[in-house]
């Protein structure tokens, strides 16, 4: 356990959509000395996949003396995402500086676990954090992702919204943002790079096990990387004032996706797990995509707290 009276405590949480990674920054929030950062790493990484793809160039990985370049990347992406973006939280070097040059007693930043596809981008990897990796049961996860996906490509009129429409759309062919069909072949390349390399023990959740025993699951979590618990962490303060103080790309950026955080945003403890719906009830590319899925996650899922 990390010695939190003498060094502060540095969390880096690898996440895929729908793992109640939001609810968790909310929770962590309330922790006296918290300071969490959202996702800063994996909108670098989309920034430079979307410049490189459009302009065939390739984006500097550093900001002093690049700035027209980087400020450009960071226009292109805005006419995607329909929001102004802070241009030196987008580059992999200045956020990697700006999180080791913190001081705060806590600090606990959410990545997706496709923010460093390469080594070119892992070499700016933050030193000196413990790693958590957050998974979550395929069906459970894909149906929730499905959901989310449809209403935000709905709300932005990719989609049209009716049913039909919905029965029709397929998750690993139709969604233009994020590739479903290597959420988990990702995550767990990722946790085996991180085991291999930088932490020996990288702490796994399974947030299924999150929702069903919220007390357990956040008391060994905080045994293992030296946060504070008590029961105060079970139910924290709805209002929704709390994300201006999280490091983003941009104020707005989470408002942006109301379809995956609202819910989360405006949370003030963790949901009881819905039933299950049976397998034979789920869509297609839901079924499809799961059975592709369970072997990485029984693999990742051994190692569970």
């Amino acid at each position: 356990m990390a010695d939190c009276q003498s060094s502060p405590v540095r969390i880096m949480a690898w996440i895929m959509p729908r793992t109640i990674s939001t609810a968790l920054c909310k929770c962590l929030s309330s922790v006296d000395g918290m300071e969490i950062w959202f996702e800063l790493f994996s909108y670098a990484s989309f920034v430079r996949k979307e410049y490189e793809q459009q302009t065939g160039n390739k984006l500097p990985m550093v900001y002093e003396g690049n700035e027209k370049t980087v400020r450009d990347a960071a226009k292109r992406f805005e006419s995607l995402v329909g929001t102004n973006i802070l241009p030196e939280k987008v580059v992999y070097h200045n956020v990697q500086k700006e999180l080791e040059a913190s001081t705060s007693k806590y600090i606990f930043v959410k990545e997706g676990y496709m923010a460093f596809p390469d080594k070119k981008s892992r070499q700016y990897l933050p030193k000196g954090f413990k790693h958590v990796f957050l998974i979550r049961e395929p069906h459970k996860l894909f149906t929730s992702y499905r959901k989310a996906m449809y209403q935000h490509l709905t709300n932005v009129g990719i989609r049209s919204g009716d049913a039909a429409d919905e029965e029709a759309f397929d998750i690993g062919h139709d969604d233009p943002v994020m590739n479903a069909n290597e959420f988990y072949s990702g995550i767990t390349d990722l946790w085996l790079y991180v085991r291999d390399n930088l932490d020996p023990n990288p702490i796994v959740i399974n947030t299924d096990d999150l929702l069903a025993d919220p007390a357990g699951v956040l008391e060994k979590f905080c045994n293992l990387t030296g946060l504070p618990y008590s029961d105060s962490l079970l139910h924290w303060d709805a209002s929704p004032d709390v994300i201006k103080n999280w490091i983003r790309v941009s104020d707005n950026i989470i408002k942006l996706a109301n379809a995956f955080f609202e819910t989360a945003v405006l949370s003030s403890s963790f949901l009881p797990p819905k039933p299950a719906i049976p397998i034979d009830k789920l869509s297609p590319d839901v079924r499809k995509l799961a059975k592709v899925s369970m072997p990485h996650f029984e693999k990742i899922n051994q190692f569970k707290i």
